[in-house]
């Protein structure tokens, strides 16, 4: 989940949107943000197909892309989308209209804006624990190189706001540096390094929320 308040310099007005914290309603779903995550990482795809991915029904995953749609976060494929592809069938095909979300920090005083932005963020955090639940079941699968370059891992900090913030942001550099931007470097396209894989980078960082809130930061 990526803050438009504190990520200026990473967004690109050209891949990236920034959509107000009341709009995220549209996102507040774990299978939701799966369906746009498989859109924005594999390129086009149709409720057949995205289905199949997703273990469930292409009626159901119709109905989140249209959901997905109507919210501007997806857009119909073009021909030129779908170059090189297999498009035999009548199913739709649909494409994300932006690499990365990024959010407002919603307004202290608007209660349906705080709403949408709390179940934006706990579909977020779903999908990120059954991502990494789902690794668990799989990691055996893959060689023990593989397995040994995976970590799950926690440290406990003492920082301060201004700390915390400068940490988050050295974070995100870091992973930037590993990103490879341009489409030409979806998996199969022959462009990544021999051996490449898709990697789930994901990291959270918050108060440990078992203690108060120093008496200089409390609301």
């Amino acid at each position: 989940m990526n803050s438009a308040d504190e990520s200026p310099e990473r967004r690109q007005p050209d891949a990236d949107v920034v959509t107000e914290a009341s709009a995220l309603a549209a996102l507040a779903h774990p299978l939701r943000l799966r369906v746009l995550g498989l859109l924005r990482i594999y390129g086009p795809s149709t409720a057949t197909r995205l289905a199949a991915k997703c273990d469930t029904s292409p009626a159901l995953i119709s109905y989140h892309l249209r959901t997905l749609a109507e919210a501007s976060f997806i857009v119909a494929a073009t021909p030129d989308d779908l170059a090189g592809l297999s498009t035999h069938g009548r199913d739709r095909w649909w494409k994300a209209a932006a690499r990365t979300t990024f959010t407002k920090t919603p307004p202290e005083h608007d209660p349906a804006a705080l709403a949408a932005h709390d179940d934006f963020a706990a579909a977020v955090l779903a999908l990120y624990t059954d991502r990494a639940r789902s690794w668990l079941g799989a990691q055996h699968k893959w060689s023990r190189d593989w397995q040994e370059a995976s970590t799950f891992s926690d440290a406990s900090l003492l920082l301060t706001a201004d700390e915390t913030r400068e940490l988050k942001s050295e974070m995100a550099e870091l992973l930037g540096r590993y990103r490879r931007q341009k489409p030409s470097a979806r998996p199969g396209a022959g462009s990544a390094p021999v051996g490449a894989a898709l990697v789930a980078a994901q990291f959270l960082i918050f108060p440990d929320p078992e203690q108060d809130p120093p008496h200089d930061t409390v609301a």
